[in-house]
């Protein structure tokens, strides 16, 4: 699936349809009518207004989408602008009924805001590897190995490998991540890479790792040349097929159960390996 997980595309349509919000409730507010207050809105005295109420919302959206570690502090920052603005609107004219609507603006944007603070929200933008949708296509491999580890030597077998990064085993427990170099032979051709591990796991005493390759511009298209032997031999991984946990309905079934402690039970064995 390379599709966005649902949280993402729906708080960036929120976003980016929160301008319509604002002309409405603005325009209830000061009890003219929807075209009134959008001449009024796009007069050159009130850019900034504009700006702020229309724009801002728009690239929050966006920033939302693009789920990036980058986009994540910037969407942070760009949030100080319309709280801000607001505040000072009704510093300027203190009236109880600027204060509700300030309320409410501040609690909507706080919700919204501290949803992007959860630890589960922001390691999606932190850690490339919880982004699905960006991985490369993925090829099944039984390359027998040897690889070095720090000053270690050992021999393993890599089990699948794309353009960025490939999936070892071996019986040797290496203690923690690190660089490595690995050796082996494909088509009577040997290649060698290095590469960096990210993650490891253990099953029936064996131990895998994740390499993230570290390439020059000759290696890549070393890789991007195996690949395509690879891709050849019709050694593709396909993706896991859709199944109702990728549904809108399952996903929101999902945000309103989740709250009491209980996730809606799936059919593990429709999933394909990935």
């Amino acid at each position: 699936m390379k599709r966005k997980p649902w949280s993402l595309i729906v708080l960036a349509l929120l976003h980016f349809f929160a301008p319509v919000g604002n002309i409405i409730a603005n325009s209830i507010f000061a009890n003219v009518s929807v075209a009134t207050y959008v001449r009024a809105l796009f007069h050159p005295d009130e850019f900034v207004r504009t700006l702020i109420f229309l724009c801002i919302p728009i690239l929050g959206g966006i920033l939302i989408y693009i789920c990036k570690k980058w986009s994540y502090y910037l969407y942070l920052v760009l949030m100080i602008f319309p709280f801000t603005y607001s505040y000072m609107s009704w510093q300027s004219q203190p009236t109880i009924e600027l204060g509700i609507y300030l309320i409410a603006f501040y609690l909507i944007n706080l919700l919204v805001v501290g949803y992007f603070i959860l630890p589960q929200v922001r390691q999606v933008y932190f850690d490339p590897r919880l982004r699905w949708w960006e991985t490369k296509p993925r090829y099944k491999a039984e390359f027998e190995t040897e690889f070095t580890w720090v000053d270690q030597k050992g021999r393993g077998e890599i089990k699948n490998l794309s353009e960025g990064g490939l999936f070892i085993e071996t019986d040797m427990k290496l203690n923690t991540m690190g660089r490595i170099e690995i050796d082996f032979k494909y088509k009577e051709e040997n290649y060698a890479l290095k590469g960096e591990i990210v993650y490891t796991k253990s099953s029936g005493g064996r131990y895998g790792y994740g390499v993230s390759l570290l390439t020059t511009e000759k290696d890549l298209e070393t890789v991007k040349r195996l690949i395509k032997a690879m891709s050849e031999q019709g050694l593709l991984i396909t993706g896991r097929a859709p199944t109702q946990e990728d549904t809108f309905s399952y996903w929101v079934k999902r945000l309103l159960t989740q709250r009491k402690g209980w996730v809606p039970e799936t059919d593990n064995s429709s999933k394909k390996i990935s």
